[in-house]
């Protein structure tokens, strides 16, 4: 019994083994490959990395966008000192943002063209299209004659501003000095990315341009939202806080040939223009100063020229500071990150970032990953530090030009702020204009 259970355990035993082996042979005969076994060697070589051309618009484009902004400005310029018509000013408006609005999709525009200016200066082959030169400085010559008459209805991003503006919330003079001071900050730190190759940072989150092509990254559709959304009770909250162009616009305003005139006659002082500005942009008449603030000016004075250097100073050394920090940003300095963790085995292996992979397939020595990396960490030293004499210059001035007090007899305009949108013509009981819907409010 036991020798036939043996015999039993044998065969069975046997049978296994012999399809076992049969399907291993079988499967080595009929299989075939349904993939080549990979070639690591090849005889492809990496391409030389070129910059590339940057591709401007065609011709036609740029001669009609000159074209358009020339014509609407001559035309604004019209509109605000010879027919001083607040109906032309606000159909101009309507105009832009159909044209170069939504039409051009808010480009080209002056409003980031100081970047592109900046830009030919840092390039090692400085080019710039003469179509950035004319639409740069266009408006620019014309707020030395005639004020801001640009940002009046020719500016897209201005002109929307103006069709929403539904209801007038008057700033506080305080805030408004301090809020106006963010134009010039941005324009400081529009110069700043540029010079030291972060891009366009003014461009990349203006917000109107989202608002004119309907896209954008949501953190600029949000501010864009806002913005728009603050517009509607308050008078072109872009055009006063964040515009960089507009500081620029401002400054050459302040010292423009021709200034905008409230009234065409004598003036009745009815402080229907002090009411209806929403830009703050009427200076009322100065009373008699005391005889206490008689003595205290030239104090002031004296503080404000003590402090001036001292804003400098300060603000400086948290450029030079702060800036570094930002360096991590850019490529050169983030690869040189990566390879030294990657030689200090902070990291598994090598080539575990794609920063990484694209140096050592490129060839390119270490050595000299970390010679661009220290070069462009000192140009963030560099830039931060000039940024920092920047924004306490800006602040020193401010504080200066609140010490100093000019007489007034009569509402002025303060040309710096005055965008010329002709509310204060239509207003003005003067005004020769026929004011049909003025007449409708009042009744």
């Amino acid at each position: 019994m036991k020798l036939c259970f043996s015999f039993v355990r044998r065969d069975v035993v046997g049978i296994i083994l012999f399809f076992f082996f049969s399907g291993i042979l079988t499967g080595q005969i009929l299989a075939v490959p349904r993939n080549p076994p990979p070639v690591f060697e090849t005889e492809y070589t990496l391409p030389v990395t070129v910059t590339p051309v940057p591709v401007f618009p065609p011709v036609p484009e740029k001669l009609s966008a000159v074209g358009i902004y020339t014509f609407l400005l001559f035309l604004a310029v019209l509109a605000a000192y010879y027919w001083r018509s607040r109906k032309i000013l606000f159909l101009l408006s309507i105009v832009s943002v159909t044209l170069l609005g939504f039409v051009m999709q808010g480009c080209p525009c002056p409003v980031g063209m100081f970047q592109n200016i900046v830009d030919t200066f840092v390039q090692p082959f400085p080019f710039i299209p003469w179509t950035v030169i004319i639409l740069f400085t266009l408006p620019l010559f014309s707020a030395l004659i005639f004020g801001r008459v640009f940002c009046s209805s020719v500016c897209p991003f201005g002109a929307v501003q103006e069709l929403t503006a539904l209801k007038n919330i008057r700033i506080p003079e305080g805030l408004e000095q301090v809020l106006g001071l963010f134009r010039f900050f941005w324009l400081g730190l529009g110069v700043f990315f540029v010079v030291t190759g972060l891009g366009y940072f003014i461009c990349r989150f203006d917000p109107y341009v989202s608002f004119f092509r309907f896209s954008g990254i949501y953190p600029v559709l949000i501010f864009s939202s806002v913005i728009l959304i603050l517009g509607f009770f308050i008078g072109r909250p872009f055009c006063r806080f964040f515009c960089p162009y507009g500081a620029l616009l401002g400054i050459c305003g302040s010292v423009s040939a021709k200034k905008v005139s409230i009234t065409p006659g004598e003036c009745t002082k009815c402080r229907l223009c002090e009411e209806i500005c929403p830009y703050n942009a009427i200076l009322k008449p100065t009373a008699t100063p005391t005889q206490y603030e008689r003595r205290q000016g030239p104090r002031r004075v004296l503080s404000a020229i003590i402090m001036f250097p001292i804003f400098v100073a300060v603000f400086a050394w948290i450029g030079y500071q702060v800036s570094p920090k930002l360096a991590a940003n850019h490529l050169d300095v983030r690869r040189a990150e990566l390879l030294y963790a990657e030689e200090q085995k902070l990291v598994d292996a090598f080539g575990t970032f794609p920063e990484t992979r694209a140096v050592m397939q490129s060839g390119e020595l270490y050595e000299q990953v970390y010679q661009k990396a220290l070069e462009r960490f000192q140009l963030f030293r560099t830039a931060g530090f000039w940024l920092g004499i920047w924004t306490g210059t800006i602040i020193g001035v401010k504080f200066l030009s609140l010490t100093l007090r000019r007489r007034r007899t009569e509402y002025e305009v303060d040309s710096a702020r005055c965008v010329a949108c002709g509310r204060c013509f239509w207003y003005c009981p003067n005004q020769k204009e026929n004011r049909i819907l003025l007449t409708i409010e009042n009744e």
